[in-house]
């Protein structure tokens, strides 16, 4: 069949990833495909690579802006008329709305939508909430089917007239190629992009506490519009000179192995890719109570769960895994047996090419 997968960005977060990983496997599969995002970042370049075609989304943008969605709108409703693909898989809020809606008036007959996380869980104004949880519940009303990545991600909309259209299939990854350690001394680490939602600022705050009276280095790998932020509350703290901020690496996940504690602080999640690669690397980890991460991490036995926003408790954390080689093992070994028995990327494959099929229901 032919399929067109859309993302509102084209940078390689995690949406990125499942997006790439499914359009690529489809390819595998013998279906025609074809990928629609904004902008013409790294995954647009992968795909390429992979030989999979890009469709660029003019004027597709995180940001809010009516004349740029109203063209993002016109420019998506004209290519599936022109393409008149049998399925059309939506990928972010975004895209979400604007492309359902578009898929729906050019007569779609499959669209699945996934969620990788609600907007409304971030810290906003109360008001600004509300009107994401409409638009979401219009989003997923326009939708055939709605996949979400956790059970937390599904449970936070079962709402009236939708419960019937939302399904549960975790994200899943295989093993990859990891390099070998280049760090030396005691080093934490986190790969995120740097965002307010991803709480660096409240892992600076605990390693302020951490570093003065045991050393080491924190990395942090990954780029955004609050670098700039994130430095000068590190210079704030007089840590600059152990805190490394690697910017964007290539492959990250690779560079793994150069921690010995791996951190995810932050203030909203539905079940993070990063986490999951941070387990294939057998990494003791530390990450916040939020969304789907309690389904992957049960505290004590393959990592340790912390409050969001509660820095004292990232810095207990570190404490004990710092003073307990042994316990960063035997947490590391474990996570890493659950993710090879639950979130294998062949899994998330079959359950999602399944709802592909033509006879598998649609409302």
């Amino acid at each position: 069949m032919k399929i067109i997968y859309g993302i509102t960005k084209s940078n390689f977060g995690g949406a990125q990833r499942y997006v790439f990983d499914l359009a690529t496997e489809a390819k595998k599969k013998g279906h025609e495909v074809a990928v629609m995002c904004g902008g013409d970042g790294i995954l647009a370049e992968k795909l390429r690579e992979a030989s999979v075609r890009v469709i660029s989304i003019p004027n597709m943008k995180r940001e809010i802006s009516l004349l740029d969605e109203l063209r993002s709108f016109h420019f998506i409703f004209r290519t599936l008329m022109e393409e008149r693909p049998a399925l059309f898989h939506t990928n972010s809020s975004k895209i979400g709305g604007i492309g359902n809606l578009a898929a729906r008036l050019a007569g779609v007959k499959k669209i699945i939508f996934t969620a990788h996380g609600w907007a409304f869980n971030e810290p906003r104004p109360w008001r600004q909430k509300i009107l994401i949880k409409f638009f979401t519940w219009m989003t997923i009303v326009l939708a055939h089917k709605t996949i979400c990545v956790s059970e937390k991600t599904r449970e936070d909309v079962s709402w009236i007239f939708i419960k019937n259209k939302l399904t549960v299939i975790h994200n899943g990854i295989k093993e990859f190629e990891l390099k070998k350690r280049e760090t030396t001394g005691f080093t934490v680490g986190t790969i995120a992009e740097l965002h307010r939602v991803k709480g660096l600022d409240i892992l600076l705050l605990a390693w302020s506490e951490f570093v003065k009276k045991r050393g080491g280095k924190l990395v942090i790998i990954g780029e955004g519009e609050e670098r700039e932020n994130l430095e000068n509350k590190a210079n704030l703290l007089d840590i600059l000179d152990s805190v490394e901020f690697k910017g964007r690496v290539e492959n990250a996940r690779e560079h793994l192995k150069d921690f010995d504690i791996f951190v995810l602080s932050s203030r909203s999640e539905a079940l993070p890719y990063v986490l999951l690669e941070a387990g294939m690397a057998e990494l003791p980890v530390i990450a916040t109570r939020v969304g789907g991460i309690p389904e992957i991490v049960e505290s004590g036995t393959t990592g340790i769960l912390v409050t969001p926003e509660n820095h004292q408790e990232i810095l207990s954390s570190l404490i004990l895994l710092y003073e307990d080689e042994s316990l960063r093992k035997r947490l590391g070994s474990e996570l890493k047996k659950k993710i090879l028995e639950d979130f294998s990327k062949e899994k998330v494959v079959e359950k999602t090419f399944n709802l592909y099929l033509p006879d598998s229901r649609t409302l």
